[in-house]
């Protein structure tokens, strides 16, 4: 069984068990008993048997992961302070946020680091998205005071900036500066809704007040999902970079 075989295989049997969930699908204790370990490399022929049982997944997997959702102009890639590869990770989950709390989103904020991998130019693939967001995570919206955005965005300023969409700043000496969202001043008493994903609402990443929000909804759809389905209602796409974050 080839290495290709094998990684269609193993991403199969991710998607069956995982299904949408962050849940943990088993748990194995190995016995106390001497174990065995074998290496598996290049070297490991092929088991007839197995390669036979496991054919129609791996062609099922192939035509999945094979098809393509849209066309890219130019390749799409990560960037600080701002990059097109963010710049569409962070518009479609705003987007998506929006759809899914039936009314509007201000900002999200997406964490560079979970965005794998460029997209291409040309053809972009189901498996693409796959290698770009591998994570289970899901869209969580949460409610902030504009002295809490501004402390956000002053946060994102410090690490040089990560993937948003919906405000915009300048970065001056590690601190966000001309914050606007929808092209106005933030106010220190009004409330706004900020998408983001569950890992950084959860503790991770480097914006410590998305931590502590008034009010947090969670959306039941994979980010990785979001972008398949916002990608694959359009013709073609094209990278852009729009001043949201300068420096």
């Amino acid at each position: 069984m080839n290495r290709f075989k094998l990684t269609l295989f193993f991403a199969a049997l991710l998607i069956l068990t995982h299904c949408g969930t962050t849940e943990q699908v088993y748990d194995y204790t190995p016995a106390d008993e001497a174990h065995i370990y074998y290496d598996i490399d290049g070297t490991l022929e092929d088991d007839e048997d197995i390669s036979e049982y496991i054919a129609p997944y791996v062609r099922s997997m192939a035509r999945t992961m094979n098809r393509v959702i849209t066309i890219s102009e130019g390749a799409f890639e990560r960037g600080k302070p701002e990059g097109a590869l963010g710049n569409l990770a962070a518009d479609i989950v705003r987007y998506r946020a929006t759809a899914g709390m039936g009314k509007r989103v201000d900002v999200s904020v997406m964490n560079n680091g979970g965005l794998r991998v460029p997209l291409p130019e040309g053809k972009i693939t189901v498996g693409h998205i796959y290698e770009l967001m591998p994570f289970e995570n899901y869209i969580a919206v949460l409610r902030f005071t504009g002295e809490q955005l501004k402390q956000i965005a002053d946060e994102l300023a410090s690490v040089n900036g990560e993937a948003v969409s919906g405000i915009r700043f300048r970065i001056v000496d590690g601190k966000a500066r001309d914050i606007l969202v929808d092209s106005l001043s933030v106010h220190p008493d009004r409330h706004y809704w900020v998408a983001t994903n569950n890992w950084m609402a959860d503790g991770g990443g480097d914006a410590p007040t998305l931590w502590e929000p008034l009010e947090r909804r969670n959306i039941d759809v994979l980010i990785r999902n979001a972008i398949i389905e916002y990608l694959n209602v359009r013709e073609t796409i094209a990278p852009y970079i729009d001043q949201r974050i300068r420096n």
